[in-house]
């Protein structure tokens, strides 16, 4: 999950549906909003082997230093993952904030020895675990200043790991967002898997999509012809929901108390700060006045997005993995279950892999202290 860039948000809050097939999407939105998995998806995503249902450890390895987001991992994080019946961890790492400047880039011993062990106990616990590169803000910002450090990182990881098992896979980058456009990601995707294949020549490859790994951007990759490169997408719609209240969001998205599905019982009055921009004031109008079939805050939304995911597993044949998906604790608990468990039925039901989106904090599952899980969210995933 990112600290997000806020303009840029809302491209995908405000993504039409005139695209999708209106018969399909209503018939979505209804298995939705009925708790039912619908009919079958045809064609489903291939099965990821070993990479079905997984969690985050998310705010640990990817803060700027491992404890600084109040997360530090321990074994209890790992047991909890295999004992819950998970089969998968996806582990955020800011390798960027460890390597040299300077060529050759080189990376910290240190700190690959603490990657070292957390891939090291998710393997004793028989968990795969996807390494995924994570908050490298800079390529966001200039990507052809980078591309080359980017690039040797990725060596030194390939090279680090390449005797790992298969149950180790590699996320080249999260999110790409800003000006890491679609062109400027394919280019960078096209020097760094070659570089990834000299030492790990079948390795799992994930690839995120551009937009904060939006699905509506799926189409815009241009992957090789390789049956061991998957395609990656993150949930987070609809965003004033999922982001309600979020401290490191914008004035936008501080209205407390939006529910799923809408509409309210009452009309909800958005905060001062959601008045600003013309599509969230859209979307608070529609989201107290229509029905929870068409409701922004309902299951249409998330359909909308599972279904760009479907027409690119159509289309290329490609499969496809959710790496994270969460609703902010902020929300109520009824409310959050319901959308975990819309848009985790979702998954399933299209054959698309998950990692639920746990940070540690407001989008906690586990509690790795007493080995709990949040009540709605044990509910929802399992």
């Amino acid at each position: 999950m990112r600290r997000r860039s806020l303009f840029e948000l809302s491209l995908s809050a405000a993504v039409s549906a005139s695209c999708i097939p209106k018969r399909q999407l209503q018939a979505a939105e209804s298995n939705a909003l009925n708790g039912s998995s619908g009919e079958a998806v045809d064609p489903k995503s291939g099965v990821i082997g070993g990479f079905t249902r997984g969690l985050n450890l998310g705010n640990a390895l990817d803060a700027p230093s491992e404890g600084e987001w109040g997360v530090t991992l321990t074994e209890q994080h790992f047991e909890g993952v295999a004992t819950a019946g998970l089969d998968h961890v996806r582990l955020p790492v800011r390798f960027s904030a460890h390597a040299a400047h300077q060529r050759p880039f080189t990376l910290e011993p240190s700190f690959l020895q603490r990657v070292d062990w957390a891939i090291e106990r998710a393997t004793v616990r028989r968990l795969s675990v996807v390494v995924d590169l994570h908050h490298y803000n800079e390529l966001m910002d200039d990507p052809k200043a980078h591309m080359e450090r980017f690039v040797a990182i990725w060596r030194q990881i390939a090279e680090r790991y390449k005797d790992r098992p298969p149950t180790v896979a590699f996320e080249l980058v999260n999110e790409p967002c800003k000006n890491l456009t679609p062109v400027l990601l394919n280019e960078l995707v096209k020097q760094t898997i070659p570089v990834v294949r000299e030492s790990n020549p079948t390795r799992l490859i994930i690839v995120d999509s551009y937009s904060w790994a939006a699905s509506e951007y799926l189409n815009k990759l241009e992957l090789p012809e390789d049956a061991r490169i998957v395609a990656s997408f993150h949930m987070y719609q609809p965003i004033l929901f999922t982001h309600q209240g979020a401290d490191w969001m914008g004035p936008e998205y501080q209205t407390e108390g939006v529910v799923f599905p809408g509409p309210p019982p009452q009309p909800l009055q958005p905060a001062a700060g959601a008045q600003s921009l013309e599509w969230v004031r859209n979307w608070f109008r529609d989201y107290n006045s229509l029905p929870a079939a068409t409701n922004p805050s309902g299951p249409g939304a998330i359909a909308r997005q599972f279904e760009f995911a479907s027409k690119y597993v159509a289309t290329t044949g490609k499969r496809v993995y959710l790496g994270e998906f969460a609703a902010i604790d902020k929300a109520d608990p009824t409310s959050r279950e319901n959308f975990l468990r819309i848009t985790r039925t979702e998954a399933e039901r299209r054959g698309f892999g998950w990692a639920y989106w746990d940070d540690g904090g407001r989008n906690r599952a586990l509690d790795v202290k007493t080995g709990s899980w949040v009540p709605e969210v044990e509910r929802a995933l399992f």
